[in-house]
């Protein structure tokens, strides 16, 4: 697993994810959802990539829902989690985790188990979607799409590019191109909500479909009744705020 780990006001860095935890321990249901938007906390690198760190989930001490972290890539084979997700690579548990994540100077075997896991990965800025696995990757960066809204729609040279913003924590930038198909008029913001709700990534036949819906199929995409895209490719780019 990797992530984005947005620092504000547009700085991040790129690093490998070893725990998630969530640490609620209220009885009132109110208070167990104020402590499950505010407690959870990752574990990546620090900046430098020399020590292990917890890193909220959320921005703290704000009214306001915004991540600090923006997973890019889902694949967690090698993690222990339970039913909620809760959990860590597999050279790595709770008690251990706890016992050196605050100091300065880390046992060096398992900076190096750490270091080894995240040897070889390289970022791309931009993906291409190909597969299901880069469908999960855009739906979990993206929130899919929830709140979304498209603030640049232009076609040049038979490629559509968009712009998103909304999308929490960042804006992301979509491109279509080959024998494209597509209908944004259920979303003109001079007469509907241009904001979306959800979405629906589908690839079928040679095509890639993208509509402001989630789990439609391709007989629900139909032009008038939702915004949607489709074309034989699509890419996509993340751009944290």
């Amino acid at each position: 697993m990797h992530a984005i780990i947005r620092q504000g006001n547009g700085k991040y860095y790129i690093s490998a994810v070893f725990g998630y935890y969530e640490d609620i321990s209220a009885t009132d249901e109110y208070d167990r959802y104020l402590e499950s938007i505010h407690n959870p906390y990752w574990i990546v690198w620090d900046p430098a990539k020399k020590r292990l760190i917890k890193w909220l989930n959320m921005v703290p001490n704000t009214r306001y829902i915004i991540p600090q972290i923006l997973i890019v890539d889902i694949e967690h084979d090698n993690w222990n989690i339970d039913e909620n997700g809760v959990g860590c690579v597999d050279f790595l548990n709770r008690e251990l985790i706890d016992s050196f994540i605050a100091m300065e100077k880390q046992p060096e075997d398992i900076l190096n188990q750490c270091r080894a896991m995240d040897e070889g990965y390289i970022y791309e800025e931009t993906t291409e979607i190909k597969t299901g696995k880069d469908i999960e990757d855009l739906e979990c960066v993206s929130g899919r799409f929830h709140d979304a809204r498209i603030v640049k729609e232009e076609l040049h040279d038979g490629i559509l590019h968009l712009k998103f913003d909304g999308t929490w924590g960042c804006k992301i930038e979509v491109w279509f191109w080959g024998d494209i198909e597509y209908d944004t008029s259920s979303r003109d913001p001079e007469y509907y909500d241009p904001y979306w709700f959800g979405s629906t990534v589908i690839l079928q036949d040679g095509f890639v479909y993208l509509a402001d819906e989630d789990d439609l199929t391709i007989d629900d995409i139909k032009k008038g009744e939702y915004c949607y895209f489709k074309a034989r490719h699509m890419k996509y780019r993340v751009i944290p705020n």
